[in-house]
């Protein structure tokens, strides 16, 4: 069986592993809609799996689930995951939220093993970096794509490499993952190949074509990953993988190609591949982001 094709497989059984937990992991508290809609508090963030951020005079806590795999001068990827939530009443603003029922029934076990089990099948670390507010990180989910997120998630991926000793990473990520790695792309000058699938990576055209003069989250201080391009092309990756449903109804296939388009102007070497996400809107291409980051990271 080729290696690609393995690895499809292997995502979908985790996929159907996570969504169907077995009485195993009873024990496990589930992720809570609360959680996400209110915010998390730091707590004494104890734990090898924990990394405490400082910004600002404002400590946050950063959850990861990962497994390193030998030989460890192979470069880790590292995921990051989409948004957990979606608009409840689109005509509402600011908008009414709700947390997707798939959030509800993951719990920290079932992410470790999903991440143990990328590892050994690919002989790979990884490492599924939890967003601000979800998976068991502080902050809050309602603040992303502004400045702190990015710049939480850049140090605790300064973190994760003074810890482990790691000298390059390899990042991937879908949807509002795909925007952190656009916006982290500007500021890193360490990743060797990115992933971005489904990735809200032009937000304020994409807000002018909706009528918004700010977010969708209601913000003006967010941060695009398009203007900052030409920053970008100073000091690019080796590689830029960018996957697009043509048919996306969350973040329109223009949109991302924008951002191709922006990427190779500045110099940066870019592969975009058009991928049939399999969900009604065209959207959920998370599978498809890992699979590319790990065989990306083999090239």
């Amino acid at each position: 069986m080729k290696a690609n094709a393995f690895l499809r497989l292997l995502v979908g059984w985790l996929y159907l592993t996570m969504l169907n937990p077995g009485p195993g992991h009873a024990d496990e508290t589930h992720f809570t809609a609360h959680d996400v809609l209110n915010g998390v508090a730091p707590g004494d963030c104890q734990g090898s799996n924990y990394i405490r951020v400082a910004l600002d005079g404002r400590e946050d806590c950063l959850r990861f689930y990962g497994a390193q795999a030998e030989p460890t001068n192979r470069p880790p990827l590292v995921f990051l995951e989409g948004d957990v939530i979606s608009v409840a009443q689109p005509r509402t603003y600011p908008p009414a939220w709700q947390v997707g029922e798939f959030y509800r029934r993951l719990n920290p076990k079932l992410m470790q093993k999903e991440a143990d089990l990328y590892s050994a099948a690919t002989a790979r670390t990884f490492v599924n970096l939890a967003r601000p507010g979800t998976f068991g990180s502080s902050g809050h989910h309602l603040e992303r794509r502004r400045p702190r997120e990015v710049a939480l998630v850049n140090a605790a991926l300064d973190a994760l490499k003074a810890r482990f000793g790691w000298a390059q990473i390899n990042l991937a990520g879908f949807s509002g993952g795909g925007h952190l790695v656009g916006a982290l792309l500007a500021r890193r000058d360490d990743i060797g190949c990115a992933v971005i699938a489904s990735g809200n990576v032009a937000v304020r055209q994409r807000g002018v074509e909706r009528g918004l003069s700010a977010d969708v989250t209601g913000y003006e201080d967010f941060v695009d990953p398009i203007e900052h391009a030409a920053e970008i092309g100073r000091r690019p990756p080796m590689r830029v993988v960018i996957l697009t449903d043509p048919a996306d109804r969350i973040v329109e296939a223009k949109f991302q190609n924008m951002f191709a388009v922006a990427l190779r102007t500045a110099g940066v070497a870019v592969e975009q591949r058009l991928v049939a996400a399999a969900d009604p809107d065209h959207h959920n291409l998370r599978s498809a982001a890992i699979i590319a980051g790990l065989a990306c990271a083999d090239r």
